[in-house]
């Protein structure tokens, strides 16, 4: 325990202290703190997940707003989605639902 306190003061009086000024700046600035680089690295990360989600559901939306329009559209394709999605039968029709 000794020698290594002795070798700290020798390189500490060897040393200036503005060096000793800037090596600690440095290690507060990235090491300790809210904002350090494993911080930073995890924001940048999360920022690039996000836009992923972004563009998914911007694509959906496009989509569904390509689906909409044909439902509004076409009488044809409105009268399928309802008997698909909805289970809708004309007058006198039977409807037999297998799952």
């Amino acid at each position: 325990m000794e020698s290594i306190l002795s070798f700290l003061k020798q390189v500490l009086a060897k040393t200036n202290k503005y060096v000793i000024t800037g090596v600690i700046f440095l290690v507060i600035t990235f090491f300790i703190g809210d904002s350090t680089l494993f911080h930073h690295y995890d924001y940048e990360r999360q920022i690039s997940e996000l836009e992923k989600e972004i563009a998914v559901y911007k694509k959906e939306e496009a989509e569904n707003k390509r689906k909409l329009e044909m439902l509004k559209s076409d009488n044809e394709s409105l009268e399928r989605f309802a008997r698909e999605k909805y289970l809708m039968t004309k007058p006198g029709e039977e409807l037999f639902v297998i799952e």
